[in-house]
């Protein structure tokens, strides 16, 4: 890298790469020293132009990247070596980067996210958490192999993730290795005002009540073996009924001081659309090509009592929002592959893809897709203009009602 900053007045050709601005400077005093060449500042660039270019796949095309930037749209960039790359992944604090990305995430809002349920109150947040797996090489991350010796899940890393549903963007956050339980990460993320929404995984009568003690609520897809005692039957609305619920209780847990309510839900979904699916074996086996239709049970647990059942069912269902965007983050934006060995690198590289995710969400005003990101690539690599781009974004908006 040259001397001098990242050139801010060529940050307007990259439009989406404004919010960074005032960022830059305050990246550019971590870790000063005489001999650095590298820069936070410049290794941020680096990494979100890694990500809007296919052919990036390696720290070796990190280094040509830096060399053949097209010369009208370089941003002060100049060649770097791998040792320096190698050795920011080391030097550099994932923590500057998190508060970039908490700062872009209160920004960012999806036009074309889920619409809020009819009857959600307008001051609760629909909260999706769940964890995502990364498999890592065994020489990868030696942090990870740390604990009991029966629990520990080697070579992988988990991503523990709350996925704000009707803004379209994650939220938080938090990085561990893969044997640690995603219930035991949830409590620390908690904010007050929200409903969560939780799969069978989070069932936990001690997180529902940090939920409720966080003045939160949520709602959760709990196993068919946890024992209740109903108090008393809610009568179903027509409305309930056509949701899938027939069945809608008032019951007391063991262990929890509030009365809860059990729903019984049972929806029919659409054979799969995929040619060839992904057979497997257990509780996650695909169902078969030849069904006309898929009917899933579900048993709902929630601590709102004043909310109709098919608003329950409905927020529920919006869960499937958070695989998606896993697919965006781990396919689409290829954050599958590593750049880096060290568990300080990996949280580096995996806090910029989030920040590239949200970088296109702030200026597109949408959520960010395979078509917008292809876009994105070819202009990057000097094949198209601009203008295309943003054609891009006002071809895909939503249609306004």
């Amino acid at each position: 890298m040259g001397d001098g900053d990242i050139q801010r007045s060529k940050l307007q050709g990259l439009k989406f790469f404004k919010p960074l601005c005032k960022f830059l400077e305050e990246l550019r005093r971590h870790h000063p020293h005489s001999n650095r060449s590298l820069h936070f500042d410049e290794y941020l660039t680096l990494l979100l132009l890694t990500y809007y270019n296919p052919a990036m796949q390696s720290l070796r095309g990190m280094v040509k990247l830096s060399d053949s930037f097209p010369h009208d749209r370089n941003l002060g960039l100049h060649h770097t070596s791998l040792g320096s790359l190698s050795e920011a992944s080391h030097v550099f604090s994932p923590e500057p980067l998190r508060r970039i990305f908490l700062h872009l995430s209160e920004q960012a809002s999806a036009a074309d996210a889920p619409r809020r349920p009819q009857g959600l109150p307008e001051d609760l947040k629909l909260l999706a958490a769940d964890a995502t797996l990364w498999k890592l090489l065994p020489r990868m991350a030696r942090e990870l192999y740390s604990g009991p010796p029966k629990r520990t899940r080697k070579a992988e890393l988990k991503g523990h993730f709350v996925f704000n549903v009707l803004d379209g963007v994650p939220e938080d956050v938090a990085f561990t290795s893969g044997a640690v339980d995603e219930r035991q990460v949830l409590p620390r993320q908690l904010v007050d005002g929200a409903l969560y929404v939780l799969d069978r995984g989070y069932q936990s009568k001690a997180l529902f009540q940090s939920i409720l003690d966080a003045r939160s609520s949520f709602v959760a897809r709990i196993k068919q073996d946890l024992l209740w005692e109903t108090v008393h039957t809610n009568e179903l609305s027509p409305q309930s009924r056509k949701g899938g619920a027939y069945s809608d209780e008032v019951a007391t847990l063991h262990g929890m001081a509030a009365p809860l309510r059990v729903i019984r839900v049972r929806r029919i979904s659409p054979p799969s659309r995929n040619l060839k699916p992904l057979h497997k074996r257990g509780k996650h086996a695909a169902p078969s090509k030849e069904d006309e239709q898929i009917v899933q049970e579900w048993v709902l647990l929630t601590d709102r009592l004043d909310m109709p059942a098919e608003l329950i069912v409905e927020a529920y269902a919006y869960r499937w929002q958070i695989e998606t965007f896993f697919r965006w983050l781990k396919v689409t934006l290829q954050c599958r592959h590593l750049l880096c060995e060290s568990e300080n690198g990996i949280e580096l590289q995996m806090y910029a893809a989030l920040i590239a995710t949200l970088l296109v969400v702030v200026h597109s005003g949408r959520k960010p897709t395979k078509g917008l990101l292809q876009s994105i690539h070819l202009y990057l690599m000097g094949w198209t203009g601009w203008d295309q781009v943003e054609a891009e974004i006002k071809r895909s908006a939503p249609a306004k009602p």
